[in-house]
């Protein structure tokens, strides 16, 4: 308010001063006084003077101007003032603001002359409520007046302070629960304790004097936080009290595993619910959804029905009733097949009950682990129709393993791993653990019967023939066709050629090719009939030793390039050996036609050439076989019928299973004709 002094009332009241005789002998110190506060604050700064007593004052005006980015003149008051005592009217005032300064123009006056000293009367200010940090300000009289300037004045200025406010800032500002669940606020900064709580709606959310707050029905409230000195703070956002929660489970599986996963609900009894839905969000390179299910127990089961729709990385579930729906815990179960490894939140994306209320949603998560590494053993192998060999699993299998062949025309395998050869053919072995952990051989290779190009002695000079034969007879594979390549190193054989002797002897003399190249002969067989059952040797080659040869060399033969009809049956070649020697190295006694020769070499740490004769008669079964030394049979070289003549069979030290022999001493026992013959082998390692 503003209101002017009448110049009239000052020029009379001035004159009667004068007429009484009262100027002063000195001027009249006066005083803005000094205040302290916080911002929003409201100080009131006191105008004093020194004595007025007999000076004859009746009126006066003064400005005091400030820093009004800190505090803004709102007001004068006059209470327990001078001007008050004297009985003055309320003071007039003016605030201006020049250039960031601010000022205050105050004129009062009476008709009583003022006495005493003190305050005259007090300008009241309030502090910036942005002014937090605090500040402070110099309060100037820019003037001051006395009656028409009788007495005269001499003015000090006076300043505000501007203290740090306390602050206090309620947490959290922002939240989600459902009705019936807490939720806990602190108040942070300078609080005055002990604060008070509320909310805007106690219908929503109540709150306790410790701050924890309880839902009571679904809306939204805010909390204010107000401590003794009346500073106060409410939270920038809402409070959401949910009428329930829905919950994604959590869980893990192998790749390949299903997954069922709970979706659960908080109670819903007095909700009135009828209807709702919910959509996941999920890693579509791990998880596939497939469906929805409401078993017994779930709180759909026979509720009403239930849709469930799906796309890449989402799943949607809908359902409606005519009841209430009501209860809490499993509402559904959410089905997903496992594609590949890695992890997923289960996030829901929407969640909404009767179209109107949302639940309060909390995520779940699938991990989908990698399976466990498993190698099958042996990887590679090799096996004649009729021969087992044991497989097993390494890595980190889970029991129990289950056993396949990928071709079983070819191989057959046990429960526990065990292989037996069937067919000739390539095929690999499959393990699967328990929870899906699969591997495969690299490969199986079954032959129908083993090919030997036999071993043989001749002198420098000499020729020798040089058997292929079978291991068994072969009659019944429909053998019509045959080729094969033997090699040899040097230049000690200086010439081979093939013979008619043997089973492809059914198939003529022009059924027989060879080609003779340096250091191997190349041949191809072929007739219209298959070879028949009468015995396993299959041909025979001629091979001529040069003259110069040294005594004691040893020539190996190598078969290769072994093919039967059109690549089947399978055929297992192994090569032999031309011996260079001045005379048979055959030990048998004198007239005498069957007979067993020492094993060469003796001890053996390899292989090892046991070489044996028969005589004229019925070309019945032969059997040479190895035993230990107690007894235990340890390999069948050889189980046929063979013609009179030399023989020899080749043992590489290993079992019939496949597997390398201890070193020892083991015995060899040549059957047939009616007739034994034994012998002894060392073997070293």
């Amino acid at each position: 308010m503003y209101r002017p002094l009448a110049s009239a009332l000052g020029a009379g009241m001035v004159l009667a001063a004068l007429a009484a005789g009262a100027l002063p002998a000195h001027a009249v110190a006066v005083s803005a006084g000094s205040g302290s506060g916080l911002a929003g604050q409201t100080i009131d700064i006191d105008i004093n003077t020194a004595s007025l007593t007999g000076l004859g004052v009746t009126s006066l005006q003064f400005t005091l101007s400030y820093n009004n980015a800190v505090v803004t003149a709102t007001n004068v008051v006059t209470t327990g003032s001078m001007t008050a005592a004297a009985g003055w009217a309320a003071p007039a005032f003016s605030v201006g603001n020049v250039g960031g300064t601010g000022t205050i123009s105050v004129s009062d006056a009476g008709t009583t002359a003022l006495t005493g000293s003190g305050s005259l009367l007090k300008v009241r200010f309030v502090v910036n409520p942005t002014l937090l940090n605090g500040g402070s300000t110099s309060l100037t009289l820019a003037t001051f007046t006395f009656n028409e300037g009788t007495p005269p004045a001499t003015m000090t200025g006076g300043s505000i302070t501007v203290g740090v406010t306390p602050q206090i800032d309620v947490s959290p500002d922002v939240g989600e629960i459902v009705r019936g669940q807490t939720m806990s606020f602190t108040v942070y900064g300078s609080p005055t304790l002990p604060i008070a709580w509320s909310t805007s709606n106690a219908a929503v959310a109540t709150i306790a004097s410790t701050g924890v707050l309880t839902g009571v029905a679904p809306g939204q409230v805010t909390v204010t936080a107000t401590d003794a000195a009346l500073h106060s703070s409410t939270t920038t956002g809402f409070i959401s009290v949910r009428g329930m929660g829905i919950t994604a489970g959590t869980t893990g599986v192998d790749v390949g595993q299903p997954v069922t996963l709970p979706i659960t609900v908080t109670a819903l009894d007095g909700l009135g619910i009828r209807s709702g839905q919910f959509s996941l969000s999920f890693n579509g390179n791990a998880l596939v959804a497939t469906g929805v299910t409401t078993p017994p127990g779930t709180l759909l089961n026979g509720w009403g029905p239930v849709s469930f729709d799906q796309g890449i990385g989402t799943a949607s579930v809908a359902f409606a009733g005519s009841t209430d729906l009501t209860g809490s815990g499993v509402l559904c179960y959410v089905t997903f097949s496992t594609v590949a490894p890695g992890g997923s939140s289960m996030a829901f994306t929407s969640a909404l009950f009767n179209e109107t209320l949302p639940a309060l949603r909390t995520s779940g998560s699938v991990s989908v682990y990698s399976l466990p590494a498993i190698y099958v053993n042996p990887d590679v192998a090799s096996l004649l129709v009729g021969q087992t060999l044991p497989y097993y699993v390494s890595g980190s299998p889970t029991s129990p393993i289950t056993w396949s062949v990928v071709d079983p025309s070819i191989a057959s395998i046990s429960s526990t791993g065990l292989v037996t050869a069937l067919s000739g053919g390539v095929t690999q072995v499959k393990a699967v653990d328990a929870v899906g952990a699969t591997d495969l051989s690299t490969s199986l290779t079954v032959y129908d019967f083993q090919a030997t190009l036999g071993s043989t002695t001749g002198p420098p000079g000499g020729t020798v023939k040089v058997l292929l034969s079978a291991d068994r007879l072969v009659g019944g594979l429909g053998i019509h066709a045959m080729q094969f390549r033997v090699s040899w190193p040097g230049a000690y054989i200086t010439g081979a050629r093939t013979t008619t002797s043997g089973l492809w002897n059914a198939w003529g003399t022009g059924g027989i090719v060879s080609s003779v190249s340096s250091n191997a002969i190349v041949v191809a067989s072929a007739g219209a009939t298959v070879f028949p059952n009468t015995g396993p040797e299959l041909g025979s080659l001629q091979f001529d030793i040069a003259p110069g040869t040294p005594l004691g060399t040893d020539i190996p033969l190598m078969l290769s390039s072994l093919v039967l009809n059109e690549g089947h049956p399978l055929a297992l070649a192994v090569g032999g050996v031309l011996h260079v020697r001045a005379t048979t190295d055959l030990t048998e006694p004198p007239g005498a036609a069957f007979a067993l020769g020492a094993a060469q070499p003796n001890p053996a740490r390899g292989s090892t050439r046991i070489p044996f004769s028969l005589g004229p008669g019925d070309p019945g079964p032969v059997r040479l076989a190895v035993y230990a030394l107690d007894g235990r049979h340890v390999r069948t070289l050889v189980d046929a019928p063979l013609g009179a003549g030399p023989h020899e069979a080749w043992w590489d030290g290993r079992d019939g299973a496949g597997q390398p022999v201890r070193a020892g001493l083991y015995f060899t026992r040549l059957e047939g004709r009616g007739r034994v013959a034994t012998g002894k082998l060392a073997v070293v390692r």
